[in-house]
């Protein structure tokens, strides 16, 4: 599965004390840098690789699309794995989740990702480039982060209400296909929350990476914010399934609608079925001679016919 074609291409490198930044890689000095790359391509991995010692395999990691969340620190470098939301807008996307990747060796931090991830005010990530450590540029990418779940989390609500209308109003509603999709993100978007998870209680535990010593409190925060989300998207996947559980109540109970009328109108047309049938036999009947046996025959059907009808509608079976 792919999240769809990327949208934005940025190769952003910014000094972490003054916010200055250089045209390209090769050209800054030897400070603390942010280096933020988005839409990431094989050479710009070797760039970084060979700028901040990191190694080229790890770098390649995020070029898989089903990484998993994970920290793992090795003795030059931290590398750090999350999962964030795609634009679940998209109509063309078969991912509801891409990862996004944060090295550092304590002194600079490099953040990749496929695609920016979806943020109802832009300002949130902006926030991460005014960072001026790259512990604060941590904080900052989970604070995002969460943000970016929530703001997807409401996505997914407003779709359930909307669908939820749909649903009591039409017997056959298109829009299921869409709710298919949403029920099949938020199954994702949970699964990737749990994993972001297990990477931030492990960051808790470490509290050391690099030359950083992260604060417990901040990060305990963080923890309380992205517990939040998992017990939103929680919630959302029950009403997700007592939608669809209305939604087959619905279906059969129209089914069984039709069902009766269509019996109903059937056995209204049989009694003048059966008459029509009798005397349309090559044998002696009674009125045969008579001139008017066309319109007694007539009238007798509607006599029995009429009301079975009244007794039908009575009971609000046609």
């Amino acid at each position: 599965m792919s999240s769809g074609a990327t949208q934005t291409r940025m190769f952003i490198v910014m000094a972490l004390d003054s916010g200055i930044t250089y045209e390209a890689l090769d050209t800054a000095p030897d400070e603390p840098l942010l280096i933020e790359v988005v839409g990431f391509t094989p050479t710009d991995l070797a760039k970084i690789s060979q700028r901040f010692d990191i190694d080229i395999e790890d770098l390649q990691d995020l070029l898989d699309l089903d990484e998993r969340p994970r920290l793992q620190i090795e003795d030059k470098f931290t590398m750090m794995v999350l999962r964030v939301p795609v634009n679940l807008e998209l109509s063309d996307r078969e991912y509801s989740t891409q990862p996004l990747g944060v090295f550092t060796n304590g002194r600079d931090i490099v953040v990749l990702q496929h695609d920016l991830m979806p943020l109802k005010r832009g300002r949130l990530w902006r926030r991460v480039r005014l960072a001026t450590t790259a512990a604060e540029t941590i904080y900052r990418i989970w604070e995002a982060l969460i943000a970016s779940f929530e703001y997807s989390l409401d996505l997914i609500e407003a779709t359930i209400n909307r669908t939820e209308d749909v649903i009591m109003s039409e017997i056959y509603p298109y829009h299921l296909k869409r709710f298919f999709q949403l029920s099949r993100d938020a199954v994702f978007m949970e699964a990737a929350l749990k994993a972001n998870m297990k990477v931030l209680r492990r960051l808790k535990r470490v509290t050391m990476v690099g030359r950083m010593v992260l604060d417990v409190d901040r990060l305990d925060d963080l923890e309380v914010d992205l517990q939040q989300q998992m017990e939103l998207i929680a919630i959302y996947r029950e009403l997700i399934d007592n939608a669809m559980n209305a939604y087959d109540s619905i279906v059969s109970h129209n089914l069984n609608k039709v069902m009766k009328t269509l019996t109903s109108i059937s056995l209204l047309f049989s009694v003048p079925t059966l008459i029509a049938s009798l005397y349309g036999m090559n044998v002696g009947l009674p009125l045969q001679n008579e001139p008017a046996a066309f319109a007694i025959v007539l009238l007798v059907s509607l006599l029995i016919t009429v009301p079975i009808l009244v007794v039908l509608r009575q009971k609000n079976l046609i």
